[in-house]
């Protein structure tokens, strides 16, 4: 591999010598490689779209087409940004050709029905506009083109700003690996976004397709923060800035505190409505379980009415197919049996389609009637809002000699009504001998997983026909891009908290130099400023627990106070914390650096930032957040204290042992 780079080098000089390559041969290139983007995919697999198998051997199996597309786009990056700037002389600007790549896309988007930011791989046959193949394929063509060339617009404008200022030893190397790192990303949100609500179709267009430009200007610009803080740290041999230094860091704590909640809510635990769940916990969203505390088990439900002990050997079947296999529940005193099931849908038609069957199944089994629920007392005992309390609850009660049970529909109850996820739930008795007042059991096992916002009549829309999307799901895509984009998320946060760790070592290093004070006693006072900091907040809030670090997503609600106000106070806390772990990282490095200096300090600090991160804090701490009680203290402060320090006191054994192992062979050379 190494010998076939050095040949096209040598090549690749031989030819050009010092001079650019023809903007006409630039744009010959990068309109092979969209071209390709578009055409491959269906080509190398059709079977990826309307109806590609999602099994994990096979999504492995299309991940050579999806890399080689990621790769390819990746050259398109690269290609558009030596372009812009070849032709950066002659007056196009990068804002001129994003407004030309809108307009390109939206207009034949928006005069072929679509509501959308969708870029079609192109499979023979779509006929979207409900034209002939040949105009089918033309307006597909200049939809997905000037659409692709959009985003790799947005890749390459952070990199263009960045150069400015300083210049980048590899730049098109760099916009070649942004770009293939946020192919998957941006994939991910094209095919998972619904349309934008808007009275106006194209307005709604316009919308989303602005937001996954902007997401993509993002992407690049969070991926292009290692560099700046590279070329920081090089510096041109005057101490940098500390207004800068400080500056960035603060910068990358608060994207260490959003970048994963946003990216990818369903690493944490979070309310009913207020999340996007991964495809596991949707599996089984809307079946009751116990909080999974020292009190009650996952395994026990705690309601008003009793406790209810789920057994997790037996599976029996429901009144009909769909709403099979249950999950059996028998009340810890009366020993009277429930059960629970629920089937879950990607798309509309299959969950519109197999309700009917089911209420047309269950209708000749017994007597199948529309009820609205009142579950006041059991929401307000489960913790909902008194105004979700206080409404009535649309089902299905389906009765007859031997069973008695409720139906529910939930459509998109996730991120905030945009997720395409469909449900159909059930909860009724099971066994001969049912208990007079089955009702209160039956209401406080839904009462436990209600989703308000999303809860709609069981018979509406039996009957309608429903307007199938005019874009196949291509669900493999769509698989392999969340996984790719969950690792990613677990590699940035660690790489993130590893620059502000450099950051941190290089403006407390500038500033004991400058003031001439000792390290240990600066880092001792402010470990103790930290630790004071984040408790204030807290303990005026009568909070008992934090995690460490305590990323943020919305509706966590640990305050109990508005939205905004708790993202604040979480904020406040989140800051002076991280600050801490960073401190307890740089410490070593301030203090040992004279007895065992290393060759290259601040790489070192971020290294071991990086792997303190993403080894010790980040899979431990929320581990003893979802799983460990409090410290039983007599005072809150006292345990938020003692989690505190054991926080610090991890990434300090972490950093010293890391330190050693680097120190080692500098002290033997």
């Amino acid at each position: 591999m190494r010998d076939i780079r050095e040949t096209i080098t040598r090549w690749t000089e031989y030819r050009l010598g010092e001079q650019q390559p023809h903007p006409a041969t630039i744009a010959g290139l990068y309109l092979l490689c969209i071209s390709l983007i578009w055409f491959l995919p269906g080509l190398l697999a059709p079977e990826l779209f309307d109806g590609g198998n999602i099994h994990p051997v096979f999504v492995f199996g299309y991940g050579g087409v999806y890399l080689l597309a990621a790769v390819l786009f990746g050259c398109s990056a690269a290609l558009l940004f030596m372009l812009v700037k070849v032709k950066t002389g002659a007056g196009v600007r990068a804002p001129a050709l994003a407004v030309a790549l809108f307009l390109l896309y939206l207009i034949p988007a928006s005069l072929g029905g679509s509501v959308q930011m969708e870029l079609p791989f192109y499979v023979p046959g779509w006929e979207h506009f409900g034209v002939s193949p040949a105009v089918d394929v033309l307006m597909s063509a200049v939809i997905f083109l000037s659409g692709i060339s959009l985003l790799s617009l947005a890749v390459i404008a952070p990199i263009l700003l960045v150069e400015r200022y300083f210049t980048l030893k590899r730049p098109y190397a760099t916009a070649a690996v942004l770009g293939t790192l946020l192919f998957p990303y941006l994939t991910a949100t094209i095919l998972a976004i619904d349309s934008v609500p808007s009275l106006i179709p194209w307005l709604s267009l316009f919308l989303s397709t602005l937001y996954v430009f902007c997401l993509g200007v993002a992407g690049a610009a969070v991926l292009s923060i290692p560099l700046v803080v590279r070329h920081l740290q090089k510096g041109s041999g005057n101490p940098p800035r500390q207004a800068r230094v400080f500056g960035l860091f603060l910068l990358c704590l608060l994207l260490v505190w959003f970048v994963p909640g946003y990216l990818d809510p369903g690493h944490f635990l979070s309310g009913y409505d207020y999340s996007n769940p991964n495809s596991w916990q949707k599996g089984s969203w809307f079946i009751p379980h116990g909080p999974g505390d020292l009190e009650y088990p996952w395994s026990t439900v705690p309601t008003i009415e009793g406790n209810y002990l789920m057994d997790t050997n037996v599976f029996p079947a429901g009144p009909h197919p769909i709403l099979s296999p249950c999950t059996m529940y028998t009340h810890e005193h009366t020993k009277e049996r429930y059960v629970a099931s629920q089937r879950w849908y990607r798309d509309e038609w299959t969950f519109r389609s197999e309700k009917r069957t089911v209420f047309e199944s269950l209708a000749g089994l017994g007597e199948l009637s529309e009820v609205t629920l009142d579950l006041s007392d059991h929401l307000l005992s489960a913790g909902f809002e008194r105004s979700d309390a206080e409404r009535g609850y649309p089902a299905w009660l389906f009765a007859n000699e031997t069973t008695r049970g409720y139906i529910l529909t939930y459509e998109r109850p996730f991120d905030d009504g945009r997720s395409n996820d469909f449900f159909i739930v059930y909860y009724g008795t099971y066994g001969e001998v049912m208990s007079p007042d089955p009702d209160r059991s039956l209401k406080a096992l839904i009462a436990q997983r209600l989703s308000p916002s999303a809860i709609r009549a069981p018979g509406e829309g039996l009957y309608e026909e429903v307007q199938l999307s005019r874009m196949p799901e291509a669900k493999p895509f769509l698989s392999i891009s969340r996984m790719i984009v969950y690792a990613g998320t677990l590699l940035l946060t660690p790489l993130l908290f590893g620059c502000s760790a450099a950051l941190l070592f290089t403006g407390a290093l500038t500033e004991l130099e400058a003031q001439r004070r000792r390290p240990a006693v600066a880092v001792l006072l402010s470990a103790a400023v930290l630790l004071l900091l984040p408790l204030i907040p807290v303990y005026l809030t009568g909070s008992t627990r934090m995690t460490i670090p305590p990323f943020y997503v919305r509706g966590w609600d640990y305050f109990d106070v508005s939205p905004l106000a708790d993202a604040l106070l979480s904020l406040m806390v989140f800051l002076p914390s991280l600050t801490l772990i960073g401190l307890g990282v740089i410490a070593p490095y301030l203090l040992l650096r004279r007895r065992l200096p290393l060759k290259r300090p601040v790489r070192a600090v971020l290294v071991s930032g990086v792997l303190i991160f993403g080894i010790l804090i980040f899979p431990l701490r929320m581990m003893h957040f979802v799983w460990v009680e409090p410290y039983p203290p007599l005072a809150p402060w006292l345990s938020l204290l003692g989690q505190m320090l054991w926080s610090c006191c991890l990434a300090v054994a972490g950093a010293v042992v890391i330190y050693a192992i680097q120190a080692v062979p500098s002290r033997n050379g």
